[in-house]
C-alpha cells in the first residue's frame, strides 16, 4: 500500500512535461519592464511637483513680505518693495521653474 501511495503521489507532484510558455515570459519580462518606466516617470513627477510647490511657496512669501515693507522712497522707475517689483520677480522666477524640467530632460 505504501509503494502504491508513493507512485501515485509521485505521479502527481512530478513536474508537467510540456516546455516553458516563452510567450508568458515574454509578457511578463515586458510586465517588469513596463512597471519600472512607470515607477521613473512618477517618481520624476513627484521630484517636479515637489520642485514647483517649493516654487510657488518661496514666491507666496516674498509677494507677502514685500506687500508688507514700506513704500521706498527712491527715485527710480519701480520701487524694490512695490507690487510691481514683485510681480516682475515672480515672472522671472516661474520662469527659471517653468524651463528647469526642459534642461534636465535632455541630460544637462
Amino acid at each position: 500500500m505504501s509503494d502504491e501511495l508513493d507512485r501515485r503521489l509521485r505521479t502527481l507532484l512530478a513536474p508537467p512535461e510540456r516546455a516553458p510558455d516563452e510567450a508568458f515570459a515574454a509578457r511578463m519580462t515586458r510586465l517588469v519592464m513596463a512597471e519600472a518606466r512607470l515607477r521613473a516617470a512618477r517618481r520624476a513627477a513627484m521630484t517636479r511637483l515637489a520642485t514647483v510647490m517649493a516654487a510657488t511657496a518661496s514666491l507666496i512669501l516674498l509677494f507677502v513680505l514685500l506687500a508688507r515693507a514700506a513704500p521706498g522712497d527712491s527715485g527710480s522707475v519701480v520701487a524694490p518693495s512695490s507690487p510691481a517689483a514683485a510681480g516682475l520677480l515672480l515672472l522671472a522666477l516661474w520662469a527659471g521653474v517653468a524651463t528647469a524640467p526642459v534642461t534636465m530632460r535632455r541630460g544637462h
